[in-house]
């Protein structure tokens, strides 16, 4: 069956993290790893925003470490961890962080109690509890052209003005019931 639409790569893609997830063993479990529709929720959430091009490369990346016997939610995790080494030093990581970051901390001013509850802190802690560290642990188990697809989704955003953190978190915040990060952060903050 080929996969062109946004909808049926999203699948194909949680499918194959999912696969992946239920393999990984970290220091810092994430209590999604035995809920399976929240890990899709969340990590689908996170895919809404990314274009069609980017989606394909990445699933992509994931069928082909499938195929060398690779586990990148394995990699991700462990790299948090800091037990194995760098996986890509590709330049384009750390302009990637760097603004989503940035978004994440808008975010966290902006919603607290939304950022309190269901993203990860920009605090100074030196494992994946922190979202710089979780974020480019991720990005090395992309491959480059992924990593460049994911950078101009990034950037065009940034020029716009948007965050695509928050176009994801308000997709998050939508799947679980509110209507938007207003009534969200409202509900939250009760």
């Amino acid at each position: 069956m080929e996969m062109d639409s946004t909808e049926q790569i999203i699948k194909g893609i949680l499918d194959i993290e999912w696969a992946m997830f239920q393999r990984v063993h970290s220091e810092y479990p994430a209590s999604c790893q035995t809920m399976p529709d929240k890990f899709r929720k969340i990590r689908g959430s996170l895919f809404a925003s990314w274009s069609l091009e980017t989606l394909a490369s990445y699933l992509s990346d994931l069928k082909m470490g499938q195929e060398q016997g690779r586990n990148f939610l394995m990699e991700k995790y462990a790299r948090m961890d800091n037990r194995i080494p760098r996986l890509n030093d590709n330049p384009l990581i750390d302009i990637i962080v760097n603004i989503e970051t940035a978004w994440q901390e808008d975010i966290r001013c902006r919603y607290p109690a939304i950022y309190d509850r269901v993203c990860r802190s920009t605090d100074a802690v030196d494992d994946g509890r922190n979202f710089s560290i979780y974020l480019r642990s991720e990005l090395e188990t992309y491959s480059n052209r992924t990593i460049e697809l994911y950078l101009e989704n990034v950037k065009r955003a940034w020029e716009k003005g948007e965050s695509l953190a928050e176009i994801s978190l308000q997709q998050l915040i939508r799947t679980s019931g509110y209507r938007d990060l207003d009534h969200a952060e409202n509900s939250l903050s009760m």
